[in-house]
């Protein structure tokens, strides 16, 4: 049986494993956290996972996003990783959306468990309202250089917001502070087992969970409630639309995300369909220095915001 192994843990046994495959878990994010994640409960039997990615596979990503090969380069993440898993257990079901997650598709969220795999705050502070409005788990995890945060976040224990406030400027990323590879495979270790902890009705953890590899230093860190957590007072800023940004940096990546009017991008795509040589897939075309989305946004080859702004060749 595939799941033998697993179930004769005590700490899991059959039961465990049929409300695992009873399970819907969303994944936001198929990067470095994400494609781990996404292995592990994959080949742990959660029965439906649905995965939402923004960004397309770079040579520079293989370095720790262990899903992909140099076969893959170029193409949306959250597609080569639905195929690689249905390759992996096929008696899953994994749904996968190309998408950027904002406040206007944020249902997609709807599950047993959020995984937070980003790679921004502004995500995680969506993440956050929409997880405390729907009363829906979900398990921050970061990571930078050799060290990664996690932490459970539920009914039972402090929001997001209640822990970290909003930057008032750039934070460091990994195109800037560098990571080693083995930082993620932990720290995604880490919040797959909780995963499945909560997934299993199972007492998990309710600390913030800081993680020093380099150093082999675990903290765990007691989190109280503050008193004027604008989320837990029910005020939803970020579920409301009103922190969206309509150009964002993609991290990890040499791409700004831009939105586009989808009636301008219609026209954009007609132009281009008209034209010899362009690879395109059902949700995106694919031009030298930027990929079109269907959806109404672009990923630009830029290194600045204004050089993103700049309109498409066609």
């Amino acid at each position: 049986m595939r799941y033998n192994r697993q179930e004769i843990l005590e700490n899991i046994g059959k039961q465990g494993q049929e409300l695992l495959r009873r399970s819907t878990i969303v994944i936001i994010g198929i990067g470095a956290l994400g494609t781990i994640a996404l292995d592990i409960l994959a080949r742990a039997g959660v029965g439906k996972i649905r995965i939402i990615d923004r960004d397309i596979i770079e040579l520079n990503n293989l370095q720790r996003q262990s899903l992909f090969t140099e076969e893959d380069i170029a193409k949306p993440k959250a597609l080569v990783a639905r195929e690689k898993i249905n390759i992996i257990n096929s008696g899953i079901e994994v749904e996968y959306h190309v998408a950027d997650l904002d406040y206007e598709n944020i249902n997609l969220l709807k599950s047993n468990l959020i995984l937070d795999c980003t790679d921004n705050i502004y995500t995680r502070f969506l993440i956050n309202d929409y997880s405390k409005k729907n009363n829906i788990p979900w398990i921050y995890a970061s990571v930078i250089k050799s060290k990664g945060m996690t932490m459970n976040i539920t009914n039972k224990t402090p929001c997001f917001s209640c822990i970290f406030d909003e930057p008032t400027e750039p934070l460091d990323t990994c195109d800037t502070a560098g990571i080693i590879n083995t930082a993620p495979h932990a720290l995604a270790a880490i919040q797959a087992t909780e995963a499945i902890k909560i997934l299993t009705k199972q007492d998990y953890s309710k600390d913030l969970i800081h993680y020093d590899l380099w150093n082999n230093e675990v903290t765990k860190i007691k989190i109280k409630n503050k008193k004027d957590c604008k989320t837990c007072k029910g005020i939803y800023n970020y579920l409301e639309g009103k922190k969206a940004k309509d150009t964002v940096k993609i991290c990890g990546s040499c791409n700004f995300q831009v939105k586009i009017n989808k009636e301008n991008m219609q026209n954009i795509f007609d132009k281009l369909n008209n034209l010899n040589n362009i690879r395109s897939t059902d949700e995106c075309i694919i031009l030298e220095d930027m990929i079109l989305f269907k959806s109404g946004r672009a990923l630009v080859k830029a290194k600045t915001k204004e050089q993103s702004a700049k309109p498409p060749r066609t």
